[in-house]
């Protein structure tokens, strides 16, 4: 592989001459710059991104924090896609990404504090929003340059990007409604306070208000045994799930009710989970690669991707 040093001998400059020509530096003249390049072209030089980076202080890595995740918790198929398309939107770029996962916030602090100050990252992506979040109070406090996947709570207008999950949450109801002919839909969240699942429980809710139909919600963390909700709620003939992580779960129980279903994410799990039932694809791949967009234009604030409904 070719050096530097090899592009300089050929081109009979020194090798700051070398490079900084390569990197345009405007005291270097045009003629020697373009002598410069063609001989790197001719050696096929892959320059050392990495390198350049480090010298103003950063690397050429992203990092990406998952929210807080226990040992035993299955791998999310949305985070999956969402780091194909942040990979496919980072090669161009030459930057790579690197990790922090963790099974308690305190553990997952020190993991970015590391990426900071050991590993030179300046830039972050979110896999998550949540109030009071140490994580993004100390992106935040240092001035590092991250965006958030989800919308940021009223308290910290982080930059972000999102689907619209109040008008996902609506149009997987009135999908269930007009197609299906379901009058008590019930929709189901894990009770965690998470904003996407807030936000779908919201546009299910104006949905229901707008048919002038009763809102039933059940909470994973609130209401006991789904199996017994169902029972003591025969009047129930329809289901809106917050995600597929909070369907796999209840995946079992819920097939004995046969009833017609609505989840979000279309990932592989849904499409073997939910054959004939309403799957609202919210395009993660597309996220990810708006996130990576975002990350690196500061005059842009949030971008929303859009949903796809399957049956």
């Amino acid at each position: 592989m070719a050096t530097i040093k090899d592009i300089a001998q050929r081109a009979g400059v020194s090798v700051s001459t070398a490079s900084r020509a390569l990197n345009d530096n405007p005291r270097i003249s045009q003629a020697t710059r373009l002598k410069v390049k063609q001989v790197a072209s001719e050696l096929n030089y892959q320059p050392n991104y990495n390198a350049q980076n480090l010298t103003r202080g950063e690397s050429n890595m992203v990092g990406l924090v998952f929210p807080v995740t226990t040992v035993t918790a299955p791998a999310n198929p949305f985070h999956i896609d969402l780091m194909r398309g942040i990979s496919s939107a980072l090669k161009p770029l030459q930057y790579e990404m690197v990790v922090a996962i963790a099974p308690n916030p305190t553990e997952l602090l020190a993991s970015v504090k590391s990426m900071v100050t050991q590993s030179k990252v300046h830039n972050f992506l979110i896999f998550y929003t949540m109030a009071n979040d140490p994580v993004t109070a100390y992106l935040r406090k240092h001035q590092l340059n991250f965006v958030v996947i989800g919308h940021p709570t009223a308290q910290h207008p982080d930059r972000f990007v999102d689907n619209d999950n109040v008008k996902a949450g609506q149009a997987a109801t009135e999908r269930l409604i007009t197609r299906h002919g379901v009058q008590r839909p019930v929709f189901l969240d894990s009770g965690a306070n998470w904003t996407y699942e807030e936000a779908r429980r919201d546009g299910y809710r104006q949905c229901m208000t707008l048919h002038q139909l009763p809102a039933i919600t059940w909470s994973a963390s609130r209401d006991g045994d789904i199996r017994q909700f169902l029972d003591r709620h025969p009047e129930i003939d329809g289901i809106v799930c917050a995600d597929d992580i909070l369907y796999g779960q209840l995946n079992r129980h819920l097939q004995h009710y046969d009833l017609p279903i609505a989840c979000f994410n279309n990932s592989r799990l849904m499409g073997m989970l939910l054959d004939e039932s309403e799957r609202v694809d919210l395009q993660p791949r597309e996220l990810g690669q708006a996130g990576v967009e975002l990350l690196f234009n500061s005059r842009k604030h949030h971008q929303l991707v859009g949903f796809k409904i399957y049956d």
